[in-house]
């Protein structure tokens, strides 16, 4: 998925299209790492919860191609870990 060309191609992999497991991104603007991405069924609930222990939300909520719906967060120590709903 072509993402303009600040942020390159995003490759999403997995057993089949209707299955896909992750995806890679080529992004100069940090160090390489992983962002693991944690499915919840309510998006605003999952983020209120987030908010409400003490964590932040980095970066969304925001639609993504296909209709889903993803947000990053960052907990309280530090840690950044992804939201998503269908």
């Amino acid at each position: 998925m072509d993402m303009g060309p600040e942020m390159g191609v995003y490759r999403m992999y997995g057993n089949n299209p209707e299955n896909t497991l992750g995806g890679m991104m080529t992004w100069t603007q940090s160090p390489p790492a992983w962002l693991y991405y944690i499915h919840v069924n309510d998006l605003d609930a999952a983020l209120a919860t987030v908010k409400r222990l003490g964590g932040s939300v980095v970066n969304g909520p925001m639609e993504v191609p296909g209709g889903d719906r993803v947000a990053q967060c960052q907990d309280p120590q530090g840690g950044f870990f992804a939201l998503h709903s269908n």
